[in-house]
C-alpha cells in the first residue's frame, strides 16, 4: 500500500485482539487510523484500558497488529529500518546502577556503531542537552527520577531519530520535575525541528503546553485527532456579559458564540445596553472530556 510522504507514522485500519482464556478475546484496538505528520508534537491521551500503551507497542513492533499496517517514516512496521528512525523513551526507564551517565550513553551509543570521537562528541552534545553534564560522571545509582528521565531522553536520542516516541514522559515527577521533563521536550523540539515527537500523557496541562496536535482514545477507538487550537475554539467558549439599563444591572454567562449573538440581539431589543463582554478560554480537560461528560449523563 502506498504511503504518506508527509507522515512518520501512518496507522492504517489497525486492530489487536488478545486472547484471554480459551475462546475468550479482548479487543485493545479496533479500526485505528491515524497519520502523524512530520515535524509536530503529538500528545496521545485517553484512560486506562483506551489502547495508548497497545498503540505505542505496535508502532515500535513490540506487539504484532491482528488486522491492518503501520508505518513508520516510510518503512512498514516491524522492520529493522522502521526502528532505526525511532528514539523510544519507556515509562520506567531501568539502567545498569553501577555505570555513570557518561559511561551508560557511551555503551548504548556502541550498540548503534557510534564509536570514538563521533560517539565522544555525541555523548557530550546529549549530556548538555538534557542538563545532565554536571552529573555525567556520577553513578545511576544516585541519580533523582527525573534525571534518570532526562538520561532516559538522551539515550533515545543517540541515533539521532526522526521519530521519538515518550511513553508518560512526565508520570512519577514531582512538579518540578515535570517542568524540567516539559522544558526538555520544548527545547528538543527547537534544538530538532524536523523530528517528531509523539507522546503519551495523563497530564492534560502539559499536553496543552506542548503539543500542536492531540489524539484521544477511547475503548480502543479513536474519538478525536485535531490541532489543539480547533479542539480549543469558541464553539463551546463562555462568555462573561454585564449589561444595564436606567435603573439595574446584571451579569450573564453563555456558552458559544451563538448562544452570545442570541443574547446580544434579546439584549438589544429589551433597550438594554452592553457595559462589558469578557471571554473564558476552556481548557484542554473541558475540550476533550465535555461530550464523554454529556454522553455519560444521557
Amino acid at each position: 500500500m502506498k504511503t504518506n510522504q508527509n507522515a512518520d507514522i501512518l496507522i492504517q485500519e489497525v486492530s489487536k485482539v488478545f486472547r484471554t482464556g480459551f475462546g475468550k478475546t479482548k479487543v485493545g484496538v479496533e479500526k485505528l487510523s491515524l497519520e502523524i505528520p512530520k515535524g509536530q508534537v503529538i500528545g496521545l491521551l485517553g484512560p486506562n484500558g483506551s489502547g495508548k500503551s497497545t498503540t505505542i507497542k505496535m508502532i515500535l513492533g513490540f506487539l504484532k497488529p491482528t488486522a491492518g499496517t503501520i508505518w513508520v517514516c516510510g518503512n512498514q512496521v516491524p522492520s529493522q529500518t522502521s526502528r532505526s528512525h525511532i528514539g523510544y523513551l519507556p515509562e520506567n526507564p531501568r539502567f545498569p546502577k553501577f555505570l555513570s551517565g557518561r559511561t551508560l550513553l557511551k555503551f548504548y551509543g556502541s550498540l548503534l556503531s557510534l564509536s570514538g570521537n563521533d560517539l565522544n562528541k555525541r555523548v557530550d552534545f546529549l549530556l548538555d542537552l538534557v542538563g545532565l553534564k554536571a552529573a555525567a560522571e556520577e553513578k545511576v545509582h544516585g541519580y533523582s527520577k527525573g534525571m534518570t528521565q532526562r538520561l532516559a531522553i538522551a539515550q533515545s536520542l543517540l541515533n539521532k531519530p526522526r521519530l521519538l516516541i515518550f511513553d508518560e514522559p512526565m508520570s512519577g515527577l514531582d512538579p518540578l520535575g515535570r517542568k524540567d521533563i516539559r522544558s526538555l521536550i520544548a527545547r528538543i523540539h527547537i534544538e530538532l525541528p524536523e523530528a517528531t515527537i509523539f507522546f503519551s500523557s495523563h497530564i492534560l496541562e502539559d499536553v496543552e503546553q506542548l503539543c500542536s496536535m492531540v489524539a484521544l482514545l477511547k475503548k480502543g477507538h479513536l474519538q478525536t485527532f485535531c490541532s489543539i487550537e480547533e479542539l480549543l475554539r469558541s464553539d463551546f467558549q463562555n462568555f462573561e456579559v454585564s449589561v444595564r439599563n436606567s435603573t439595574e444591572s446584571e451579569t450573564k454567562t453563555v456558552n458559544g458564540t451563538d448562544a452570545l449573538i442570541d443574547f446580544l440581539n434579546e439584549t438589544k431589543a429589551k433597550g438594554w445596553l452592553i457595559s462589558n463582554i469578557s471571554s473564558q478560554r476552556r481548557t484542554l480537560e473541558e475540550a476533550l472530556f465535555r461530550d464523554a461528560a454529556t454522553e455519560a449523563r444521557s
